[in-house]
């Protein structure tokens, strides 16, 4: 892996990413299971998956490499959990405040930026050797990747595209 940001910057990004999520999806009219084409998520989906990664994925992670270092960090495809729990099925604003309840426990559980923690090590199924700095970054990167995904579908809901609804 390539050196990630310092962890004060990937700490901010965790922290600041819940609060531009609530401010995109608190704008009234908001179709949240809109999808702009087919085999995409709509935003009911994307925060279905946000909120059991932030459980399921990063929280036993992160818990894994401050209880033990060297600990095992299982790989999840959690992708697929979107037509295996029936995501488009959920409320997405319930998700949502799901997700934000979630990513505070999460930050409650990290250490100071200046900690020696984070140089601690898990063996992730996947990638191998994964510092706890490491690991921060593949979240705040999660978190990037469906910022833009939410943005493009609130774009396409503001320019009457996606009106294929489930």
């Amino acid at each position: 892996m390539q050196q990630p940001p310092p962890v004060a910057t990937l700490l901010r990004q965790l922290q600041t990413f819940p609060q531009w999520l609530s401010r995109q999806l608190a704008t009234p009219g908001i179709d949240w299971h809109c999808a702009p084409a087919e085999g995409e998520w709509c935003l009911t989906e994307v925060m279905c998956h946000l909120r059991d990664v932030e459980r399921e994925v990063h929280q036993p992670r992160f818990q894994a490499v401050l209880a033990r270092d060297g600990a095992f960090l299982s790989g999840a495809v959690a992708d697929e959990w979107v037509e295996e729990r029936a995501y488009h099925l959920q409320d997405g604003p319930t998700a949502l405040h799901m997700f934000l309840a979630a990513r505070t426990d999460t930050i409650s559980l990290l250490p100071e930026s200046v900690s020696d923690h984070w140089q601690r090590h898990g063996q992730h199924a996947f990638f191998g050797p994964t510092s706890l700095h490491e690991l921060l970054n593949l979240a705040v990167q999660h978190d990037l990747a469906h910022r833009e995904q939410v943005e493009a579908l609130l774009q396409a809901q503001a320019s009457g595209r996606g009106e294929e609804a489930f």
